[in-house]
């Protein structure tokens, strides 16, 4: 196959298409490149996407007829599980996603957000029949709702306090301390606060392991400060919901825009995988080995497991794509994935890249729930479940998405923290959820339209965290091989803290990266997030740290009587 377009033009070929793909296939189509955007699975997004899958479920093989399904027998309609959309996992958009929000308007997606100013949290029921009512964290970071937040009953308000000043002395840190914040956990750095209390520390390590997939005493101070900083500046409202699936609100639209737009020189190839990458004696990436699939391998666990190579039947079906003189490669894919094409002759021209092996990931789980009745007292917001087994919390999808029948309730349940539960089969996943969600949530199992249940974990496409030390192997946009480039949320950025804004600013650095190259087109502008000066912040943490001390002395105290109350009066 020829290496130029059909007008003779240099390609660019962009290998996954995720956020850094999409938004390096983007501004580079923007520019007068011509640009081939592979991808392995049939539908784009990557961790971002949605997919429907009338295949297999949690309870077994659904019947050929869903009609005369057990379950959905009643149901106007039958069933209608082959139009369910899945996600990896419900998603929470910030203020601070600058780079985003530009292309969303662009596209004409902006409107399918909505402000949400709440994140809810809810204790387990204990021995009550009813669930606890879900509490309200109110636009966090502003002033506006400080009192409130602080007397929520999230944790003792002196915790609370304690919670916010541990925040504010992070965010306080000079820049040049970063380097000592990076190799420094979140837990090492408010443990070393004289102030810090066990429930403040508790407070933190919840929000790290639902934002970071991963515990505070393995996350990097750094990256939590950035996250901190740029939320602080912009706390209100809390996070952006999707009005629907992701596929529908965002990737359609995208896809749409770009194929009506730059139809000549954009082609779009879903169900092929990049198995290899050949590197000439010139230090130049020449070939890629593709091979088409069948299936979307991050949706079967078995396929996802292995890169394409490894994969049973070899390389069955794979043809080779040269790589002209003029083109370049950006590959936007998984790490795991990225790591498999780091072959010592690459490594020989990239020394760096073999880095990648270095990083951390974590597994996720995803259970979308269906039940037959409209369930009492299920937030509209993502809802924490405090102290949970797996780090669990879901998203009502019926209350958000739009078109859903208000009568019956959906949710997307999700495990953080999911190693113990990755080895298990989808059967012994779902009951094991399912069992940790009914500490929290009043249901019965009849409720559950089981033949629409759906897990699907990220094996394959694990999620990287910035574990502490981590900035060091993460990989830049460019490498020792003049004509191929690196784009994920992984990569060194501005933003640091794994986001959709990290991925999105990879994009565009591997685009501009391209652009320099070649010359052609403007400059593509990135906008970094604002933040309160360093100073300033400073000054109001040294205000309150007396506060701390104080509230320091009144936690412990309060404890010790809490816990010595307990011990004479074991039963209340």
């Amino acid at each position: 196959m020829d290496s130029t377009d059909r007008d003779g033009r240099p390609r660019v070929f962009v290998a996954g298409a995720g956020l850094a793909g999409l938004t390096a296939t983007h501004r580079l189509l923007e520019r007068g490149h011509a640009v081939t955007l592979i991808e392995a699975n049939d539908f784009i997004g990557g961790n971002l996407g949605a997919h429907c899958d009338p295949g297999d479920h949690a309870g077994g093989t659904p019947p050929p007829d869903h009609q005369t399904c057990d379950v959905c027998r009643n149901l106007p309609g039958g069933c209608p599980r082959a139009s369910d959309w899945h996600e990896h996992c419900y998603h929470m958009y910030l203020n601070w996603y600058h780079n985003f929000w530009d292309i969303m308007a662009e596209i004409g997606a902006i409107d399918n957000f909505r402000p949400e100013p709440s994140i809810y949290n809810i204790h387990p029921r204990g021995t009550s029949d009813t669930a606890q009512p879900p509490i309200p964290m109110v636009n966090g970071g502003s002033p506006w709702t400080a009192l409130r937040n602080l007397f929520s009953g999230y944790a003792p308000a002196l915790d609370m306090f304690l919670l916010a000043q541990t925040s504010a002395d992070l965010v306080a840190e000079p820049a040049r301390r970063n380097g000592w914040l990076e190799r420094t956990s979140i837990s090492a750095f408010l443990q070393s606060r004289g102030y810090a209390t066990e429930e403040s520390l508790a407070g933190t390590y919840r929000t790290t392991a639902q934002a970071f997939a991963s515990p505070s005493y393995l996350s990097s101070a750094r990256s939590f400060k950035s996250l901190l900083s740029f939320g602080f500046r912009l706390p209100e409202p809390s996070i952006w919901l999707l009005r629907g699936p992701t596929e529908q609100m965002i990737f359609a639209p995208w896809r749409n825009y770009l194929q009506s737009r730059y139809s000549d020189r954009f082609e779009m190839r879903t169900l092929t995988s990049l198995a290899r990458m050949e590197v000439d004696a010139t230090g130049r990436v020449s070939q890629l080995g593709l091979v088409p699939n069948k299936d979307s391998p991050t949706i079967h666990r078995g396929e996802a497991l292995l890169p394409p190579a490894s994969r049973p039947g070899g390389l069955d079906g794979e043809y080779t794509e040269p790589v002209g003189e003029g083109d370049v490669v950006i590959l936007a894919l998984p790490l795991s994935q990225l790591s498999a094409l780091v072959t010592p002759r690459v490594a020989r021209w990239a020394p760096r890249l073999p880095d990648v092996r270095y990083l951390r990931t974590e597994p996720m789980i995803s259970l979308d729930l269906f039940f037959r009745r409209r369930l009492a007292g299920i937030p509209d917001s993502i809802t924490v479940l405090l102290n949970s087994a797996h780090e669990m919390s879901f998203f009502d999808t019926s209350q958000n998405w739009r078109g859903q029948p208000n009568d019956w309730t959906s949710l997307n349940v999700i495990a953080s923290s999911a190693d113990a539960l990755i080895p298990y089969g989808d059967d012994e996943i779902v009951g094991i959820m399912l069992d940790e969600l009914k500490r929290y949530i009043a249901f019965d199992q009849s409720d559950i339209l089981s033949c629409r249940t759906h897990v699907q974990t990220n094996v394959g496409q694990e999620l990287f965290v910035n574990q502490v030390g981590s900035w060091e192997w993460r990989p830049g946009t460019t490498t020792g091989i003049a004509n191929l480039f690196i784009a994920g949320d992984y990569c060194k950025t501005a933003i640091d803290v794994v986001t959709i804004e990290a991925a999105v600013v990879s994009g565009l650095m591997a685009a501009e990266a391209v652009r320099r190259r070649s010359g052609k087109g403007p400059a593509i502008r990135i906008r970094l997030p604002d933040r309160y000066p360093v100073a300033a912040v400073s000054a109001m943490a040294h205000a309150s740290r007396p506060f701390a001390y104080m509230a320091y002395a009144g936690s412990t105290l309060d404890h010790a009587a809490r816990r010595g109350y307990r011990a004479w009066f074991p039963n209340g």
